[in-house]
């Protein structure tokens, strides 16, 4: 029989995992962006990709529960968005953020529209934690 972990082994173990899932993810959705040719307006930009990256993660692993924490996303640069995301797994809880950098073209009606370029996430060690039951 095997011991159960402890709870640094349980948050190490989670932390591996979603650098695993989030590189997964950001492969996927850019990769499904681009071949869709999926057109995004400035000002929803952050919403939509958000929402698409917590519906990847619910698709992927019923465990993991992702949700964007909507008063941190920002589009501090032109053409780079940022947003933050609260998630948890069985053990543990976390935060990730994510980046997203595009290039826009103007439309015929005035309003520019943005591609998606790259998809970047930061997970870092320290934003894990044992999960309080």
């Amino acid at each position: 029989m095997t011991d159960p972990l402890t709870g640094k082994a349980l948050v190490e173990k989670s932390y591996e995992y979603m650098v695993k899932l989030s590189k997964e993810c950001a492969k996927a959705l850019v990769d499904e962006f681009n071949a869709t040719h999926r057109k995004f307006q400035q000002d929803t930009l952050t919403h939509e990709i958000s929402s698409d990256i917590v519906s990847w993660f619910e698709k992927r692993d019923r465990n993991v529960k992702l949700i964007s924490d909507s008063n941190v996303a920002s589009n501090q640069q032109p053409n780079v968005a940022h947003m933050k995301f609260k998630g948890t797994t069985k053990d543990t809880e976390f935060t990730i953020t994510g980046t997203v950098t595009t290039f826009t073209v103007p439309s015929g009606e005035g309003k520019p529209i943005s591609f998606v370029k790259t998809l970047v996430f930061s997970v870092d060690k320290t934003n894990f934690a044992r999960r309080k039951f």
